[in-house]
């Protein structure tokens, strides 16, 4: 089968034009509605660049074999932070159209914490220190797929610790600050855990796209699932532990966060966040040979996708009594993602990773 490598930059650009005619039509019609709907999306694909730049970094620690095919697709996907870092500025103009702590009432104990100019404060430093990570991830002293030179492996522990902070505290301020008087110390590690499975589910998706893995390939693209196995059990198992907690103590001021998401119109939300997210996933990449498989690794990432974009629509579209139409959630994961993909790829080309347009970059193996 030949295919040329331009068709996925083709594609994402002509989503991008067509996300991108419906955000403006949302943005004239219903600035609230767009502002919502893009927040949405930005929370999603930021999980691209954040994979990226902590699968690098574990790697220096760690070493591993399964980076010399991951290497290239990992890079394309921390080189997309610039654009997703700050894809949240869109959104976070409309502050009190998304935010109630915005107007707060009198009572309300964490104000000191939850103000526009610490808000806006915390999200440049956010943004500078995810960039200057992956500038570190990018441009690092790495020979090929070699882990970073043992001397500077301590720049790639600090950069881990720092970025598990900071996309806590990010967690913190945008989603689970929608309701101000919720709090659960177990969110930001189930957030965490959703970035990652995302960026990480669209890796494997490249990988099992883009090549024909036989051999070592083969090996490395179970390894890499076997990862991915982990962290979905891991966000599942921090989801029930979270709600398990707050249904036990049944305290007032946690208790209305799950009942508006158990509503009957969120539970279809429900269903795939947990079927395409955990269930399949752990049902499918429990079986040694299919992890070894192009076709069932490339079909359950997509799953995955598909499963972070309904939680994310989960976690944020019912904080608000008229969340906005879905025709706009698709326009806005359509613009921003259609930009994401186009840079993605392009990247893999400007890096060589990728065949010329006119070589066949998808290759049967029979070895």
């Amino acid at each position: 089968m030949r295919r040329n490598a331009n068709w996925i930059e083709l594609t994402a650009a002509a989503f991008c034009m067509i996300g991108a005619v419906g955000c403006v039509i949302g943005a004239t019609s219903d600035s609230t509605a767009f502002l919502r709907a893009w927040l949405c999306s930005y929370l999603f694909w930021l999980g691209l660049p954040l994979a990226g730049v902590t699968l690098v970094l574990v790697h220096d620690l760690s070493g591993g074999d399964w980076m010399a095919t991951a290497r290239p697709v990992l890079d394309a996907a921390t080189a997309t932070m610039p654009l997703a870092s700050l894809a949240g500025i869109p959104a976070f103009v409309g502050l009190n159209s998304l935010y109630a702590w915005t107007h707060p009432p009198p009572d309300l104990g964490n104000a000191f914490y939850l103000n526009p100019s610490d808000f806006f404060l915390r999200y440049g430093t956010y943004v500078a220190l995810w960039n200057l990570l992956a500038a570190f991830v990018l441009w690092g002293p790495r020979r090929g797929n070699s882990p970073i030179r043992s001397g500077l492996s301590w720049i790639s522990g600090v950069g881990l610790i720092a970025l598990g902070f900071s996309a806590s505290f990010a967690a913190i301020d945008w989603i689970m600050s929608l309701e101000p008087t919720f709090w659960s110390s177990a969110f930001t590690y189930a957030q965490g855990a959703s970035w990652f499975n995302t960026g990480m589910a669209a890796v494997l998706l490249t990988i099992a796209l883009f090549e024909w893995p036989s051999g070592e390939r083969r090996q490395h693209m179970s390894d890499l699932s076997k990862i991915l196995l982990a962290t979905t059990i891991f966000w599942a198992y921090v989801e029930f532990i979270q709600f398990l907690i707050i249904w036990e103590e049944n305290l007032r001021l946690e208790i209305p966060w799950y009942l508006k998401r158990l509503h009957p119109v969120w539970r279809p939300a429900i269903y795939v966040s947990a079927g395409l997210g955990f269930i399949i996933p752990f049902c499918v990449l429990l079986w040694a040979p299919s992890k070894r498989n192009r076709a069932v690794v490339g079909t359950v990432c997509a799953g995955v996708l598909v499963s972070r974009l309904a939680n994310t629509w989960l976690q944020v579209k019912p904080e608000f009594t008229e969340p906005p139409p879905f025709w706009l959630d698709v326009a806005t994961v359509l613009a921003l993602g259609g930009a994401m993909v186009l840079l993605f790829a392009s990247f893999l080309r400007w890096a060589h990773r990728l065949a010329p347009a006119e070589a066949p970059i998808w290759t049967a193996d029979h070895g």
